[in-house]
């Protein structure tokens, strides 16, 4: 997909307007930066355009997030992805950046009708975009609207362009007429230009006397071209450390991930890499410390697959998710009741064009539809069907299931703007999934079947003040989650259902300063049935209780935070207060973050207190051989080192987190306090047609017993690496590698077995936490293939997941007498193969 690009000339024009205002450096800065990179690109130094656009995106994006009546930072954004990062793009990425480029014009141009260079790039794009996404018609629309504004004006050079463009437009459409009249026409206003001439000088002699305009020309009564004035601000910069953006293809496209969302998140330095499935743990805590956000609302899992290690994979078309944030520590106060980490997930937002997409593989078969519902509303709709018959068939593995894992999804969204400066949207996610795996675990052979359901709405709106700098957000979540597990005497049912009411505010005082305020309240209920083992085997003669239970609880919180700059130094302080679900005492949390930027480094230092309430579930299988208990606090204190320039980006990070005040949970040795520290880098370079990263963590996660006795955490991997690699060959091909090492999970060895009191068999435990499982390793690889055509654009591609076939360790599992253990493998453990493709039109 090629852009044409806007000279730096051009550029040089917006930033004389600019120019004429009060501006602080740092817009100016900006200017500068598209007017290099476009400049670079127009050279035919494509990465070295995308480098300098890269180095500047990150701003553009915090003043859109920040301020979202801020036309001219989303024509800014909006010009850095088009002209500058799309260029050198793989094929997937340009689709995803032409499509945000569009999104935020198309919402420039609703702030601002008048402006110029917002509808001048989006015709440009639109011309330029494939053919079988029909953009070509709102090209001349756009065009034409651009005619009327400009009228006979000649004192901006980027005027000029217009005509060029429409008027090849109406030649390809065989207007060759009208097209000379367009030229010529240009050509009057703009004697000098050497396209017009060209052009003009390839038209027919024939006589063009009387020009008649396509249309009217502008009055005096036309607003003036406010595309020139770039607003001066000097909105502080995020803070906190500890962020990690994901965008939509890293997440198809990246090898080994599964085009799964929360797998993609395991892979970012900061996600202990616990086992292969989708839950995610963060520097050293359980899965339920890391908070889990979907367009401002909080759920409880959205999760496939689930069983006693968690989720397999995750529950959300990737095809659908906009953006994802992943924040592994030292976060703002805007989020509470969570100890470790937030993930947040945002939707794709109103559609404004028509578009269709179906997909099929070996494993699965899904479809996306989005379509513009009305002159300020749009919906989409996407479904995916999962069955691994065919994979675990073709594989050689059908014995391992007694019921080959399926699952069927549904999501979908309607998004409304009454005004420009309101919004409001409904989404709703239904997911239900079941397998039915034979498994040897707890002293017991036998099918584990397990049955899970998800339901959630998030009602969510958005209003901008059009007088002052103010900016409320209100989110209603409503979520339904029932899992059903059954093996041996284990056959617990589980329903969980919960709401969320939430407000959140936005306001700017004055230059530099941000302040943020909220509120929140929600509700929880929770019902048990069925049996759970009292001892560590689910055999059919271990004891067990029965189940039936009914249990609810509420929360409320508040919160209050700060940012301000000064120069190159930002600060953020907050505060927040909860009662948090499950506990009768109030939680008041401060929080600090700092920032400082030296050039192309910067460095970031946060910390605080982070509280989260005892609701969460219970372990369904008791283990006396891990500590056990629940923390509700933890202390984080954060540093790190980050630069970002040429292309590249290197961030180090430092982490400790100390966590207290634990409840009884499990049946191991009870924790009193627990900490976690570590080391954490990420190195990220695009060179040419090659892009990759490199991530590596540094864990010591220890815990202290009440007996005083300090032994490893359940989730100490002492050693995380990931890299990966894509290189896109010629145009329409890619081949992508991921490589990822981890160090075992610790666990307590069983020395010897003895008779209990029940007269069972009980394992007996050496050295808590002192074995290891074996270092898991990884190589995956994935070659993609574009075949672009005037009617749609087919995508294959071909997987390998376990190149080498190595046989991982999950887990070790022992006979009924625990004289006899057997290594549990990893559902990867074999070399597996997946094919597959899909079509996008319009």
């Amino acid at each position: 997909m090629k852009i044409p690009i806007i000279t730096a000339v051009s550029l040089a024009v917006v930033a004389a307007g600019a120019g004429a205002q009060e501006a602080a450096p740092a817009p100016g800065n900006k200017i500068a930066a598209i007017s290099s990179c476009i400049s670079l690109a127009g050279s035919g130094k494509l990465a070295e355009a995308a480098a300098e656009a890269r180095a500047a995106e990150a701003d553009f994006r915090s003043r859109v997030t920040r301020n979202p009546r801020d036309v001219e930072s989303r024509v800014g954004l909006a010009q850095l992805l088009s002209q500058c990062i799309l260029p050198s793009a793989e094929m997937m990425q340009k689709g995803e950046l032409s499509a945000e480029a569009l999104e935020l014009l198309d919402q420039a141009i609703e702030l601002q009708p008048d402006h110029w260079l917002a509808r001048f790039v989006l015709a440009n794009i639109s011309d330029q975009s494939p053919p079988f996404l029909g953009r070509r018609k709102r090209a001349a629309q756009e065009y034409d609207i651009l005619l009327r504004m400009q009228g006979d004006r000649n004192d901006n050079p980027l005027f000029a362009r217009v005509f060029v463009s429409r008027g090849r437009q109406l030649s390809r459409e065989g207007q060759v007429d009208s097209a000379r009249v367009l030229w010529s026409r240009g050509l009057t206003l703009f004697p000098n230009d050497t396209e017009l001439q060209k052009l003009n000088d390839g038209a027919s002699s024939s006589p063009l006397a009387a020009l008649p305009s396509p249309s009217a020309p502008q009055s005096a009564a036309t607003p003036t071209l406010s595309a020139v004035e770039i607003t001066a601000s000097a909105a502080p910069r995020v803070a906190s450390p500890s962020m990690k953006s994901v965008s939509r293809s890293e997440v198809l496209l990246t090898a080994g991930g599964a085009a799964d969302v929360f797998q993609a998140v395991q892979m970012q330095p900061g996600a202990t890499r616990v086992n292969e499935g989708g839950d995610v743990y963060t520097r050293g805590g359980d899965a339920s410390e890391t908070a889990l956000v979907v367009n401002g609302g909080r759920l409880v899992s959205l999760g496939r697959f689930e069983g006693l290690s968690g989720s397999m994979f995750g529950a959300l078309e990737p095809f659908v998710v906009r953006s994802v944030r992943y924040s592994s520590g030292g976060f703002s106060v805007k989020h509470g009741n969570s100890l470790s980490g937030v993930l947040e997930i945002e939707t794709d937002g109103r559609p404004r064009e028509q578009q269709k997409r179906f997909g099929l593989s070996l494993v699965q078969a899904s479809g996306t539809i989005r379509s513009p519902l009305a002159s300020n509303a749009g919906g989409w709709l996407s479904a995916r069907l999962s069955h691994t018959g065919a994979l675990l068939r073709t594989h050689g593995r059908t014995g391992e299931f007694t019921g080959a894992p399926r699952s069927a999804e549904i999501v979908g969204s309607i998004v409304m703007n009454p005004t420009p400066l309101t919004e409001v949207s409904a989404t709703v996610i239904a997911e239900s999934d079941e397998s039915r795996r034979n498994m040897s675990a707890a002293g017991w052979r036998g099918s584990f079947d397990s049955r899970g359901d998800k339901q959630a709405v998030v009602l969510r709106s958005r209003w901008i003040s059009e007088s002052v700098p103010l900016v409320v957000r209100a989110n209603l979540t409503a979520s339904n989650r029932t899992s059903d597990w059954n093996f041996g005497v284990l056959s617990r049912e589980r329903d969980e259902r919960n709401g969320a009411l939430r407000v959140d505010a936005e306001w700017e005082p004055s230059s530099g300063m941000l302040v943020r305020a909220g509120v929140e309240h929600g509700k929880h209920y929770r019902e048990d049935a069925g049996s759970v083992p009292t001892a560590e085997s689910v055999a059919p003669d271990a004891p067990f209780e029965r189940l039936s239970g009914r249990e609810n609880t509420t929360n409320a919180g508040s919160y209050v935070e700060g940012e301000r700059s000064f120069g190159r130094l930002s600060v953020t302080t907050g505060i927040r207060t909860d009662r948090l679900a499950g506990e009768s005492e109030l939680t008041v949390d401060p929080r600090v973050a700092f920032s400082v930027q030296t050039g192309n480094w910067t460095t970031r230092f946060s910390g605080g207190l982070f509280h989260q309430g005892r609701w969460r579930g219970d372990t369904a299988i008791p283990d006396a051989g891990t500590p056990s208990g629940l923390p509700r606090l933890a202390r984080h204190l954060v540093l790190g080192v980050e630069r970002n320039s040429e292309g590249s980006l290197v961030k180090v990070e430092t982490f400790v987190k100390q966590y207290d005040e634990y409840r009884t949970y499990g049946s191991g040795p009870a924790i009193n306090q627990a900490s976690a520290r570590g080391i954490e880098i990420l190195a990220q370079r695009a060179v040419g047609k090659l892009s990759g990263w490199v991530g590596y963590s540094l864990l010591d996660a220890t815990s202290t017993l009440e007996s005083g006795a300090r032994v490893r955490s359940a989730f100490d991997i002492t050693h995380s690496a990931t890299a990966s690699l894509t290189a896109t060959v010629k145009r329409d091909w890619s081949i992508g590698t991921t490589v990822r090492y981890g160090t075992g999970a610790p666990y307590s060895p069983v020395v010897g077995s003895r008779t209990g009191s029940r007269g069972r068999i009980e394992p007996m435990y050496g050295e808590l936490m002192s074995h290891r499982l074996p270092a898991y390793t990884r190589i995956d690889s994935r070659l993609m293939r574009y075949v672009p055509t005037r009617a749609f654009m087919l995508t294959t591609f071909a997987e390998v997941l376990n190149v080498t076939g190595r046989r991982n360790v999950a887990s070790y599992t022992w006979d009924a007498n625990y004289t006899r253990r057997e290594p549990v493998p990893s559902f990867f453990s074999q070399r597996t193969f997946v094919i597959g493709g899909e079509v996008m039109l319009k």
